[in-house]
């Protein structure tokens, strides 16, 4: 009984780790894709820590 309500546990706190990661993921490419198309530029919050822009667009020049 006591493994069971463990092993719940564990998977609670996994699935809402991951709908967390999923959510900062959503936000970070709408922010992405509000700043390309609203000023035309891709100075992201994620740019402006790291300096570097992830490349969210399925499509790129390399394809």
């Amino acid at each position: 009984m006591r493994n069971r309500r463990r092993l719940r546990l564990f998977f609670l706190s996994f699935f809402t780790a991951m709908l967390l990661a999923a959510l900062f993921l959503g936000l970070a490419i709408v922010d992405y894709e509000c700043r390309k198309i609203g000023f035309g530029d891709e100075k992201t919050l994620i740019f402006q820590i790291t300096g570097k822009n992830l490349n969210f667009a399925c499509i790129s020049p390399g394809i």
